[in-house]
């Protein structure tokens, strides 16, 4: 099955959850950028209405159309997906995962979802919940990185800078172990702004990069791709009211921390 809904009543939160699944063993050796899928745009889709698409993207793919370089897109994936049956004009994503980054990821099908989901995320009523694997000893099981990030639009990269914008990530450790790299830790991160690469930089400052990120990260044997997952989404649809909740797991978490325990 492509899905499993659950749903529990009228006035509770319909609960998409994706099942794992396995894309294929972790490649052998290190690299700046994720290996190209396969464009199944239908296998991604973790869950639609007549308004909105959730997707879980692949690592490889772009968000959109003029971001990070060329290279295909959500969005003309997705108009060329519903051409078929029920084209659309409109249809546009509401928030960016970098093109190394996979996880759920949701577009509006129609002006007025858009609308009022921009709405909610301006507003930070967007819940968005990540996996990050990194090196890197956490200073607690529960912190904040609350430090202003500034963006260099001729390099496309971002730092922690006084005259930045304001950004603050919460972050909690699922767990900690030992690899050939170093003290390593799983967390779950919480992005209460939405600034360009936060995550990726906040976790950096803080002496705990990504592993697998070229840009901000480490690297490691076996890993070819930023070891962080957009995996849950929480909100409001903007349309029925219904509080909708969407979760996909990273599928390459296992092979990933065997690529690391191993290298």
């Amino acid at each position: 099955m492509a899905r499993r809904s659950y749903i529990a009543g009228a006035n509770c939160a319909i609960r998409i959850v994706r099942p794992m699944t396995r894309r294929g063993r972790t490649p052998p050796r290190p690299t700046s950028r994720a290996p190209a899928p396969a464009l199944d745009f239908a296998s991604w889709i973790v869950w639609r209405d007549a308004h909105l698409v959730a997707v879980d993207k692949p690592a490889g793919v772009l968000s959109q159309g003029g971001e990070g370089g060329a290279g295909v897109n959500l969005v003309d994936l997705a108009r060329a997906h519903f051409a078929a049956t029920s084209p659309r004009s409109g249809i546009g994503v509401l928030h960016r995962l970098d093109r190394n980054v996979s996880g759920v990821v949701l577009l509006a099908l129609d002006p007025e979802a858009a609308r009022g989901l921009s709405e909610q995320l301006a507003k930070g009523e967007v819940e968005r919940e990540y996996v990050a694997i990194v090196r890197g000893t956490p200073p607690g099981e529960t912190f904040v990185v609350d430090a202003p990030l500034a963006k260099d639009a001729r390099t496309n990269e971002v730092r922690v800078a006084d005259d930045g914008k304001p950004a603050r990530t919460d972050v909690q450790v699922v767990s900690r172990f030992r690899a050939p790299l170093g003290a390593c830790a799983e967390l779950v991160v919480r992005p209460i702004t939405g600034r360009s690469h936060q995550i990726r930089v906040h976790l950096a400052h803080v002496g705990l990069p990504i592993i697998g990120d070229p840009k901000y990260g480490v690297a490691a044997h076996g890993v070819r791709r930023p070891l962080l997952h957009a995996r849950r989404m929480r909100f409001v649809h903007p349309i029925t009211h219904e509080p909708i909740e969407i979760v996909a797991p990273p599928p390459w978490r296992a092979d990933a921390l065997r690529a690391l325990r191993r290298s």
